[in-house]
């Protein structure tokens, strides 16, 4: 269970390939953080029709710039930190009032996604640089949590058909180095929780899901 100091909040967010739920999981772990009387807040990236940068991401996913494999992933990643540069304070000020911030997508989105457009050779010097800009150069809050929900890209896929896909979730090969980049990079980070969503091919329900969660958070004690 979390125990949260007076005015130390914690950063707790949540990641995932696409179609993975991470927006019905985030807001039931807020509903299941409200229950138990815990402080908290909840934020979105990218903050569509709130944010000019979120704008341009749009134009992005939507092929408006060109096609997947034809943009420099540390170009592209710039949008997406102005856009979580400009939230920061809002954040900030969550944080300084002891609030438990609940965060649907963050700096981890981007090392999944971009780190899954380069060679293994290049993503460590691309996952320092990232990490430089956002938390050192922009001064962002660093998360304390990541609960990656993992569920395999053909799943994702068959899930993803009840929707209009952008251009990251049309590529299922582009989807199967996503879920790679981020399996391995949740080997390495010890702030990082890993979620299975599916037992024997097959999705578990929103309710199993997020008992998952829970109990992941549960293994985290925060002081």
């Amino acid at each position: 269970m979390i125990h949260n100091s007076k005015n130390k909040g914690k950063l707790i967010v949540i990641e995932g390939s696409d179609g993975s739920g991470k927006t019905t999981q985030s807001k039931l772990l807020l509903d299941y953080l409200k229950s138990k009387k815990i402080p908290s807040a909840y934020i979105s990236f990218p903050r569509y029709k709130e944010s000019l940068w979120a704008d341009m991401i749009t134009r992005y996913l939507l092929g408006d710039f060109g096609k997947i494999d034809g943009l420099d992933p540390y170009v592209v990643s710039l949008m997406f930190a102005g856009d979580r540069l400009s939230a920061a304070p809002q954040i900030r000020k969550w944080l300084s009032e002891g609030k438990v911030v609940i965060c649907n997508r963050y700096v981890p989105s981007n090392i999944g996604h971009m780190a899954a457009k380069m060679s293994q050779s290049q993503r460590g010097k691309y996952i320092d640089w990232l990490e430089k800009l956002e938390y050192q150069e922009n001064g962002i809050p660093r998360e304390d949590l990541v609960i990656l929900l993992q569920v395999d890209p053909k799943i994702s896929r068959e899930l993803m058909k009840k929707r209009t896909p952008d251009i990251h979730e049309t590529n299922l090969k582009y989807q199967e180095k996503v879920y790679a980049v981020y399996n391995y990079v949740a080997g390495i980070k010890k702030n990082w929780v890993k979620v299975d969503c599916a037992v024997d091919g097959k999705l578990l329900n929103p309710a199993q899901i997020h008992q998952k969660v829970v109990d992941g958070l549960r293994k985290r004690v925060f002081v």
